[in-house]
């Protein structure tokens, strides 16, 4: 892999608290970047630094220009971005070169074009402008979930059978591009998370008359994601959920999940009851499972 420790890092910010921990990191680091928030997507309110550029979705070719002019090298993309309505997104020129090369259905059928397909296309368009597209896990690696379990709270062996049977679930999941995560309760999977997300996912599955107590969360990547964006990330808000739901425990894939501010996350956890494991999943020929 390139040394890429040096270089100017360009950073899109979108919603959560990674954006935050990047930019902390950087500063850490005495390395130069360019912050590059997302109108309506971003808390520009909360971040740590003032960012340098504010900018629609569809403003693509500015945010270009900020990162030519600055002579950024890198590019990262940190944080929740909701996919915009093709009317909302009023394109420049940049942008609406872009749409033609996708399709319009891109943004107007979420069925037909998945979140991972989109994201792939999106780092190619940069790549195209000529930066080098990077993963948070290549600038933090230390987010990175080691294998194990991460907090005090042991599972059980008929947790980790559970744990095996969502693993596969949340493989399937993503293979169709849906999702990333699954509940499984008593070794069976009761839901699956949607285009509304995980914590949308874990209060569905907290009323669930199918499940008293119990729940787990696996949440893994895709198979064929591109680590580079969207990798699952998993934080004190996530534990938050999850004991409120009355969840038992969670699962994550080890080397492929964020994990922010795992000293809170893992002490939350504690805390809560829950146990916190991350699983080496290794890939076959015809499926990936743990």
């Amino acid at each position: 892999m390139d040394d890429i420790s040096k270089d100017k890092l360009g950073i899109i910010a979108g919603g959560g608290d990674l954006p935050n921990v990047l930019v902390g990191e950087c500063l850490k680091q005495k390395r130069l970047f360019v912050l590059v928030a997302l109108e309506g997507e971003a808390d520009v309110a909360s971040l740590s630094v003032k960012p340098d550029l504010v900018m629609r979705i569809g403003r693509a070719g500015q945010c270009f220009r900020k990162f030519r002019e600055a002579g950024v090298c890198s590019v990262v993309m940190a944080g929740k971005v909701n996919r915009p309505s093709l009317l909302g997104l009023r394109p420049d020129f940049r942008t609406l070169k872009f749409l033609i090369r996708i399709g319009t259905r891109a943004f107007a059928d979420k069925k037909s074009v998945g979140d991972d397909r989109l994201l792939r296309a999106v780092i190619q368009e940069i790549e195209l402008e000529g930066f080098k597209v990077v993963g948070v896990g290549d600038v933090l690696s230390s987010l990175c979930a080691p294998p194990g379990v991460l907090g005090r709270h042991q599972p059980s062996e008929s947790d980790y059978a559970s744990v095996s049977i969502g693993i596969m679930a949340a493989k399937e999941l993503g293979a169709a591009d849906i999702g990333q995560a699954v509940v499984v309760h008593s070794e069976t999977v009761i839901d699956r998370e949607d285009e509304n997300g995980t914590n949308a996912l874990i209060q569905r599955a907290g009323h669930s008359k199918k499940a008293a107590g119990g729940l787990i969360l696996i949440k893994t990547l895709k198979p064929s994601q591109d680590r580079r964006a969207d990798l699952p990330v998993i934080g004190p808000e996530t534990i938050e959920h999850c004991a409120s739901a009355g969840f038992k425990g969670i699962a994550v894939e080890a080397q492929g999940t964020l994990i922010l501010d795992r000293g809170k996350t893992v002490a939350a956890a504690n805390d809560a009851g829950l146990f916190f494991v991350a699983v080496e999943c290794v890939p076959t020929a015809h499926q990936t499972s743990c």
